[in-house]
């Protein structure tokens, strides 16, 4: 099969490696002239300081380790990680750098794409079976729904991405526009320089540093573990980490900004925004409304104040498919596949999420998933089903819900076949999924015990059962006479209620108010 993989980003990279590895016939079209999407200094897709959320243990790919030696890389490192991968594994040749595709059509059989040199601007197509839209999610930045300030305002405006770093900011007045990672890190940042750094948040989230005590965020819980958590009340779950971090969560507290009411798997990741607005370095103030066409700005508690910079750090556009011929965002069934013709897929971030864990393995699941229902190893619902889908969970994009990309991988994983199947070899399957998160225990065979740090505080056991409880009867009983569980596993799984019955792909909590529903959201 001729592949066309669009983008060498993290996505993209890993759809070129599994598809030459089953075989394929890949050509990947990269618009700039590195590879490594937003994690290419070069592409201006991301701010200065950016450093990855996730630790050395869980980033890489599973067949991959890195060289790097820092528990959380700069965009360069990963640059290098991902020029390394591409290197080992002989991509490189595939990839046509300076290429960016503007436009895919249906052609009769096939799928023509049209790519423009970045260089000299002549364009060029040709045909292949299927397409792989891997260009990323973080590259067009939101604005003010009532736009931007007259240019003579006298106030500067930036977007995140072009925020270069603290330097010129000496003496300014700076509000910094947006609660998440990105307004975080870069208030937090400009606080040693600026004369003021206002930080104007809509909303109370959890913010947690890298490093909780001697162990990586990531590292606390077992992929179980995160589900299991959520029976953990969450005040105590609060208490648990004034145990773990006692100082950080006495600052946390007395900034005001601690959600007492929350949810334990939202969480943002930034060490240094706490101490920076409990040490009066960065004010919060209230959500931001507008800007005044002379530059002023008008927050949601109508107060009104002028800055020398403003930072908007508001999160970014859905991904740009409009060089896609008859591409709807809400045809994308189960975010991944075009239900009208499966052979165009998207390996992207789902664009309602907010998203934890965004890491190479679960790109590596998403396209292994792909390239086995384009391998004919995996078969997808017919039309009507994928259509009803769509219907059920793609019509309110603007609804954002929280994605575990964690426990993702492990739901992708066992429907592309990857990972072993818990009805016919139970023990590796929990094995696996009772470990704290090691890209390597995902390649298949691979698995071992590695007890995460917290799992202790867990009804681990239970969660097991419950998952145990899921599978037909003959199905455990198949496993009690290999050996795979015993008799007290049996009986206990036969004891779970109905409504606690939890399926394998371990379902988790994507809204604040409400558990998942039972099918993937």
């Amino acid at each position: 099969m001729r592949l066309a993989v669009i983008g060498a980003g993290p996505a993209g990279l890993t759809c070129v490696k599994q598809a030459l590895a089953d075989g394929h016939d890949v050509v990947c079209f990269e618009k700039h002239q590195d590879l490594g999407g937003i994690w290419n200094p070069a592409s201006g897709g991301a701010y200065a300081g950016l450093r990855m959320q996730s630790s050395r243990m869980s980033m890489p790919f599973s067949d991959h380790a890195p060289a790097f030696t820092a528990d959380f890389p700069t965009q360069t490192e990963v640059q290098e990680y991902l020029t390394s991968y591409a290197g080992d594994f002989g991509l490189l040749a595939s990839v046509r750098f300076g290429q960016e595709v503007v436009g895919v059509a249906k052609d009769g059989a096939h799928w023509r794409v049209t790519a423009r040199d970045t260089r000299d601007g002549t364009t060029g197509s040709e045909h292949v079976d299927a397409v792989i839209v891997a260009n990323g999610e973080l590259w067009r930045s939101r604005l003010p729904v009532d736009g931007l300030p007259s240019p003579d305002g006298g106030v500067r405006v930036l977007t995140s991405p072009e925020y270069r770093g603290p330097d010129g900011f000496g003496g300014k007045s700076v509000l910094v526009v947006g609660g998440g990672v990105s307004g975080a890190d870069i208030a937090a940042d400009l606080a040693p320089h600026a004369a003021r750094v206002d930080w104007s948040v809509r909303r109370k989230v959890l913010f947690l540093p890298r490093s909780i005590g001697d162990a990586y965020n990531d590292a606390l819980f077992s992929y179980a573990g995160r589900v299991a958590v959520e029976d953990v009340p969450y005040a105590e779950y609060l208490d648990w980490l004034t145990e773990w971090l006692p100082e950080y969560m006495g600052m946390y507290r007395a900034t005001g900004l601690l959600p007492e009411d929350g949810f334990h798997g939202a969480v943002h990741v930034n060490e240094k925004i706490v101490p920076a607005v409990h040490g009066g370095g960065v004010r919060p103030v209230a959500a931001f409304s507008r800007f005044v066409q002379d530059g002023g700005v008008v927050l949601a508690d109508g107060t009104t104040d002028r800055y020398d910079v403003v930072v908007l750090c508001l999160g970014y556009e859905p991904p740009d498919y409009g060089f896609i011929d008859g591409l709807r965002r809400e045809d994308l069934y189960e975010h991944h596949f075009w239900r009208h013709d499966p052979t165009l897929a998207v390996v992207n971030t789902p664009v309602d999420t907010e998203a934890f864990g965004t890491a190479c393995p679960y790109f590596e699941a998403v396209s292994g998933w792909v390239l086995s229902v384009l391998g004919g190893k995996t078969t997808l619902p017919g039309p009507d089903e994928r259509a009803e889908w769509c219907a059920r969970h793609m019509s309110a994009l603007h609804d954002r819900r929280y994605l575990d990309c964690w426990l993702e991988t492990i739901r992708l994983g066992l429907l592309s076949g990857a990972l072993p199947d818990p009805a016919t070899h139970f023990r590796d399957y929990w094995t696996l999924v009772s470990s704290q998160v090691d890209p390597a225990n995902l390649r298949p065979g691979h698995a071992r015990p590695i007890p995460a740090v917290h799992d202790g505080h867990l009804d681990l056991a239970g969660l097991r059962h419950r998952v145990l409880a899921s599978l037909p009867v003959a199905a455990r009983e198949s496993l009690l006479a290999r050996d795979e569980i015993d008799e007290a596993d049996l009986a206990a799984a036969e004891r779970v209620p109905a409504d606690r019955v939890l399926a394998a792909w371990l379902p988790y909590r994507q809204r604040e108010t409400a558990p998942a529903p039972g099918g993937a959201a």
